[in-house]
């Protein structure tokens, strides 16, 4: 018994001594095959087209074929698992929003702990929310709107977009700040939701700034307040919730970026981040961020990108203790 237990202790020691040489090896050939980028939302949206632009922009820099593939559903769940269910050798990645670790665990219940099991090494675009309205809503700003729900109660509805995610808690804030005067309606993405919003079946949303620019600015919807520090470079008149007395309403830093399993080896995590630095620095992809009303991302180590993901979700889930929203099964 004993001397099988020193076997082991053994081969378990002779393995480590093996996985720390091989690990810098393995992070030298990388890649020496096809990269997948997992996404976990469906063509056309934000995360698509940053997958898309990081994807050419690392074909430039590697001269390897780098494939997006799309896994929309169960809140992230289904494109988590699939990363989860495959080897953590550093050809597998996610790429989509940071609340996908620091806002839908909150509310979706999963048996793994997403923020444990993955690794955010690097942003590739930063992510501003605004607060829409239909073009034919009477309020113009949102001390307006709130009076105007009070006047009103339960005429007004905010497009609730999946549950977990940055626009589901500022709906649901919106709603308890305004008295519970307003209809909080489920929707399964942004796009129902801003066709139902352009028909003015509901009155409002939180968007991402990039996915509204346009419509704003042939006048289809309008801009009420920014749900960040700071306004928009592309709406700059539309004022941010902390300029109109409302600072809850400015959540922490939100963005896109790539994820791998942290049980990927260490200089293989490096090097991946050292590649990512490269292709968010390059003017290329700058100019395509710019191009499509994207943010511009904030450079930062894997260890601080964990720190904004944990101090997020600190933040958040007192939101969420606070409106008692409920937390759905997987």
């Amino acid at each position: 018994m004993i001397q099988n237990l020193l076997k082991l202790r053994r081969f378990a020691i002779i393995a480590l001594c093996w996985f720390a040489a091989v690990s810098p090896a393995l992070a030298q050939q990388w890649p020496d095959k096809p990269i997948r980028l997992i996404v976990p939302a469906p063509p056309g949206g934000i995360s698509d087209a940053v997958a898309r632009l990081i994807a050419e922009q690392l074909r430039a820099n590697l001269g390897q074929s780098v494939v997006v593939e799309n896994k929309p559903g169960g809140s992230a769940v289904v494109a988590e698992r699939a990363v989860m269910n495959a080897p953590a050798d550093g050809y597998t990645w996610m790429v989509g929003p940071s609340s996908v670790l620091s806002d839908i665990p909150l509310t979706v219940k999963t048996p793994y702990d997403p923020l444990k099991t993955f690794t955010y090494v690097a942003e590739a675009s930063s992510m501003l929310h605004v607060l829409v309205a239909n073009a034919n809503f009477p309020p113009n700003n949102v001390k307006e709107l709130l009076d105007y729900a009070k006047r009103n109660p339960r005429s007004v509805s905010v497009a609730n977009l999946s549950v977990g995610t940055r626009s589901n808690l500022l709906g649901e804030m919106l709603r308890e700040k305004s008295g519970n005067n307003m209809l909080v309606v489920p929707y399964k993405g942004s796009a129902p939701a801003m066709v139902d919003l352009l028909g003015n079946q509901v009155q409002l949303t939180f968007e991402v700034v990039s996915n509204v620019v346009p419509l704003v600015k042939s006048g289809k919807l309008k801009a009420l307040a920014i749900a960040s520090p700071s306004r928009s470079q592309y709406l700059p008149n539309v004022p941010s919730f902390g300029e109109v007395g409302l600072p809850d309403f400015v959540l922490p830093h939100a963005s896109v970026g790539a994820f791998v399993l942290s049980s990927t080896p260490k200089p293989l995590i490096d090097r991946i981040q050292s590649e990512m630095a490269k292709v968010v620095r390059a003017p290329k992809f700058r100019e395509a961020l710019t191009a499509q009303g994207l943010d511009l991302p904030q450079e930062a180590s894997a260890d601080q990108l964990h720190q904004i993901l944990a101090t997020t979700m600190a933040h958040n889930k007192e939101i969420i203790e606070k409106l008692q929203l409920k937390i759905n099964p997987e």
